[in-house]
Parts: C-alpha cells; structure tokens; sequence
C-alpha cells in the first residue's frame, strides 16, 4: 500500500505500507505515521491505483470499520 499525501504546507510526501492492517496499526500508536488532518492524493494497493478523496484520518476510518 502507498499513499501519496499532501501536507498542510501545500509540500507532497509519499509513505509505503505492508498492507491495510499495518497502516491502521501504525496510526493506533501515540504517534501516527501520518498526521490526520494531511490530504491523501493518491492511493496504490497491490500497484493498482485506487479511487480514494479525503484525509488520513478519512482512509484510516474507512480500512478500521472494514475489520
């Protein structure tokens, strides 16, 4: 899973995860990988680009409810 994100400051970062599971887990811990509030560009899983708008925290709650 990659999510290509944009920051507050307009600056685009790019963050690769195992899978799903291992990025809700790593945004349960104290301190997220990701800020909530940081926009989410674009969306890879498996290497397919997936239709995806809204914010960390959106796509954290959308692969949360799907466990």
């Amino acid at each position: 899973m990659k999510i290509t994100y944009q920051m507050l400051n307009g600056t685009e970062g790019t963050r690769d995860f195992v899978s799903a599971d291992e990025f809700v887990m790593l945004q349960m811990r104290e301190v997220p990988a990701l800020e909530d509030n940081f926009r989410v560009v674009k969306l890879e899983i498996e290497g397919e680009v997936v239709d995806f708008t809204g914010s960390i925290i959106d796509l954290f709650n959308k692969f949360n409810q799907a466990n």
